[in-house]
């Protein structure tokens, strides 16, 4: 099943980067139940395909109108939910944009219920993305710095993709076609699974990191 989703998610258009955030979701979130916000959701994210929504409600949140979010919130305020108030809470693909992501973090914390989570997706490798602001680029040691200094001790950070898929992923919009596409994000996961786990470990170079954290 996952070739076949990894094919249609190629002529789809979506980048390597997100195919492999994508299935993150599918791996660490499928079985989530409660109330889960979204954190500048967006309109309709590929990655609710993965979710199971007869276990969850979601609220999606944004602070642009034009996405019609179902509550608007500015992640650089104090977040208008009650303490110990939510089940799960996604904060993908956002926190480069955030002015204070500590303070964020703290907020989070703040609201998520005794035994809630927090996934965060965090890229590493990535081009300057002025959405509209592009503040930063945390390490694995910065992400356990900031999420330590939140209030979260119980956490695993996830690298996802390596170097073959950092170059693929940069040249996306050079391959115009999706054949080229498929042809080239396949030889680079093949590639990044050839690289030795030493140097992996000592030396990463993912395209972004996967947390999840529990209060």
């Amino acid at each position: 099943m996952k070739f076949f989703d990894f094919i249609k998610q190629v002529f789809q258009g979506k980048s390597i980067a997100r195919i492999l955030f994508n299935w993150r979701v599918q791996e660490h979130c499928r079985e989530l139940k409660g109330i889960c916000i979204d954190l500048a959701a967006g309109s309709n994210p590929s990655y609710y395909k993965y979710l199971d929504f007869k276990k969850i409600k979601i609220i999606r949140a944004d602070y642009n109108l034009d996405k019609s979010p179902d509550l608007k919130i500015d992640l650089n305020q104090s977040l208008p939910l009650d303490n110990n108030s939510i089940d799960n809470i996604f904060l993908f693909n956002v926190i480069y944009i955030i002015k204070n992501p500590k303070k964020l973090l703290k907020e989070i914390h703040r609201v998520l219920k005794k035994g809630g989570r927090l996934f965060i997706s965090s890229p590493f490798i990535f081009n300057e993305a002025r959405e509209p602001n592009d503040f930063r680029r945390l390490t694995s040691q910065g992400l356990e710095r900031a999420l330590g200094k939140s209030g979260f001790s119980d956490f695993e950070i996830i690298p996802y993709g390596e170097r073959f898929s950092v170059i693929v992923y940069l040249l996306h919009n050079f391959f115009i076609f999706n054949f080229i596409r498929l042809i080239a994000f396949s030889k680079a996961l093949l590639f990044d699974k050839l690289i030795p786990k030493k140097i992996k470990k000592l030396h990463p170079c993912p395209l972004g990191y996967f947390i999840i954290a529990k209060k």
